[in-house]
């Protein structure tokens, strides 16, 4: 096996390494340090572009830097030689603990790190990509998610203060009295709202940072869409647009109908660019609680995933984003981090918002401000109105910071 000089991969992760220690991790950071020793072998951390991944995996590597050797695919040495030729010559180098960033621009990433895998049986790799199309998880395989950060973390990142957030959301009287203990923290909460999703808003001012989330959510579509999906550019120019009129619109149902006569393509290709937009984690699909024929007739609600794309949008284009889709996305949002499955309700123009399950609980919440009644709520047994001061905490999903 010809010799590969691994000296200057090694001297790049100690070098980038250095640089992200003073830097205060995400919660993934101890996700991942606690699946080192368990199997699979393989990890796969995924996640929408900028919010965090590489960080998070040079964070790792440093407390294992005895071990481990951190590189990225898309290096010229990694490129010219193969994952497979360098894995296996870290591996002659005594590395037992692979980090390869941006897997998913190496052509056959997923065949070489099966033979790295079947070949060494104590080695272990985690691999990133910012192209969740791309990672897919198999049978040997784990997948970590790695979504937008939710407010608590923003907050410790921000101003390495740390919020207990629990359930108080549920109650109207426990949330006024969290706020109130926490009155410098939640003050925050419209920065977060805006661009706090995505670390690399905690150095740069809002105006560079939308500019940077629009950029990230630009490139997916057209280096993402068009290379694992082989999307044709009228399918891309589709999918901007069909991202504009959503930014401007108001939450609700999106006929899909309605969406390919704005949009002047095919009710197949609406469904093929709304499936495609939603594998890359840039919007959230909410459909009805039903079952049969009903699920099926139903048309879907369409979020943002997270709303600091809703505003990185809206800004691109000189317009507000409307309040009540910012708040359904974060609650969405909350709620989906904290594990719950989130449905839209069939019914009259007058039905609550959404249905939330998570195991044998089911709770039927409305998404309002301070002056929203709780009319819509009163045929429910268990019926929620959630408010702006119950969101900041809904968003926080972590119970002890």
């Amino acid at each position: 096996m010809e010799e590969i000089d691994l000296s200057e991969l090694r001297l790049i992760a100690l070098s980038l390494g250095g640089q992200v220690e003073k830097f205060r991790e995400r919660h993934v950071v101890q996700q991942l340090l606690s699946s080192l020793d368990k199997k699979p072998r393989i990890k796969l951390l995924r996640g929408f572009r900028g919010v965090g991944k590489t960080t998070a995996m040079l964070q790792t590597f440093v407390k294992n830097r005895e071990r481990a050797l951190y590189f990225s695919a898309d290096h010229p040495i990694v490129k010219s030689y193969g994952l497979y030729k360098t894995g296996k010559m870290a591996v002659k180098n005594g590395y037992s603990l692979l980090f390869i960033d941006e897997v998913h621009t190496f052509p056959e990433w997923r065949a070489e790190i099966k033979a790295l895998h079947d070949e060494f049986p104590r080695l272990v790799m985690i691999a990133s990509g910012s192209a969740p199309l791309a990672l897919i998880p198999e049978r040997r395989e784990e997948l970590i998610s790695l979504h937008e950060m939710d407010f608590s973390e923003f907050v410790l990142l921000k101003s390495g203060k740390r919020m207990a957030a629990g359930e108080e959301w549920r109650d109207e009287e426990k949330t006024l009295e969290f706020t109130a203990r926490f009155q410098e923290i939640t003050g925050l909460f419209g920065a977060y709202c805006r661009v706090g999703g995505f670390p690399f808003s905690l150095e740069m001012d809002e105006e560079k940072a939308m500019e940077g989330i629009y950029n990230s959510i630009r490139k997916s579509i057209r280096e993402d869409a068009v290379f694992f999906l082989k999307m044709s550019k009228e399918k891309v120019f589709a999918m901007e647009n069909l991202l504009n009129f959503l930014a401007t619109s108001k939450p609700g149902e999106l006929s899909i109908t309605s969406l390919s006569s704005v949009l002047r393509i095919s009710k197949t290709v609406v469904y093929e660019i709304i499936d495609a937009l939603s594998a890359m984690e840039i919007i959230r699909v909410v459909r009805p609680y039903a079952g049969g024929s009903a699920f099926v007739r139903a048309e879907p609600k369409i979020l943002f995933f997270h709303p600091n794309l809703r505003y990185a949008i809206c800004r691109q284009l000189g317009k507000k984003p409307e309040t009540g889709a910012i708040r359904e996305e974060l609650a969405v949002f909350g709620f989906a981090e904290r594990g719950w499955k989130v449905y839209t309700i069939k019914g009259g123009k007058k039905s609550p918002d959404y249905i939330v399950e998570k195991g044998e609980e089911k709770l039927v919440v409305e998404i309002g401000g301070e002056g929203k009644s709780t009319a819509q709520l009163k045929r429910y047994e268990k019926g929620l109105l959630i408010r702006d001061h119950q969101l900041l905490i809904l968003a926080s999903k972590s119970s002890k910071v």
